[in-house]
């Protein structure tokens, strides 16, 4: 698993101001854990730059990003922000966009899924008719011999929602190792990237990870 060194986590740090704490995070690197002897993105802000936020040594993630997702990961030092900024990012105005390196290449140039998502049995999770709404905007932005480029903009924020929806059209993550039947192996993880967050308080890019722009340049995708 990943770790940082505070010079490095200093260069991930992409918004820090008025109770905001906005991260670039690596992939393979969980945004919270359940301990201190976990390494994850949530416990290094935590031990890496408590001396430098308020209240000391408390920090709250708003959201979560797999731990293989990299890019745009919002944590807040102020707890009565917490609120706040999810109902921000659970408006229909926020923009949170992603991109996803995919499985073959889809016949449609926009797709929209509204497929409920939800337990298929333990442990497991799909698209199920009983589940909660789900709502996930695509766009294909390149294809290539068998791959494409989408940008996924989600409108809801179910747990692997982006991976679920897209394996559900027949394009799966290249790096998919749960939502495709066999796992694939071209890539160490799922090639999902959260490029940009634009809310009423907060508009901010992460640079595509250096492990997607190698996949796009060995796929033949333009980045």
């Amino acid at each position: 698993m990943a770790t940082l060194s505070p010079a490095e986590l200093e260069a991930r740090i992409l918004v820090e101001r008025e109770g905001l704490l906005v991260v670039d995070k690596p992939a393979d690197l969980p945004t919270s854990g359940r301990s201190l002897e976990d390494p994850d993105c949530l416990q290094w802000l935590l031990l890496e730059r408590a001396r430098r936020i308020a209240p000391p040594g408390f920090v709250w993630a708003v959201h979560q990003l797999d731990a293989d997702t990299s890019g745009v990961n919002l944590f807040t030092p102020v707890r009565d922000m917490v609120a706040r900024l999810k109902d921000e990012l659970a408006a229909p105005s926020a923009v949170k966009s992603y991109l996803a390196v995919v499985h073959g290449e889809p016949p449609w140039d926009t797709h929209t899924s509204t497929a409920p998502l939800g337990e298929l049995r333990p442990g497991i999770l799909g698209v199920a008719p009983e589940g909660r709404a789900a709502h996930s905007e695509f766009r294909v932005l390149a294809r290539n011999a068998g791959h494409a480029l989408v940008e996924a903009r989600i409108r809801t924020g179910r747990t692997h929602q982006i991976r679920i929806h897209l394996a559900h059209a027949g394009h799966p993550l290249v790096g998919e190792g749960w939502y495709r039947a066999p796992p694939c192996a071209l890539h160490p993880r799922q090639a999902l990237h959260a490029a940009r967050m634009s809310l009423p308080s907060l508009d901010v890019e992460a640079p595509l990870a250096p492990d997607l722009i190698e996949l796009l340049a060995r796929l033949g995708l333009p980045k």
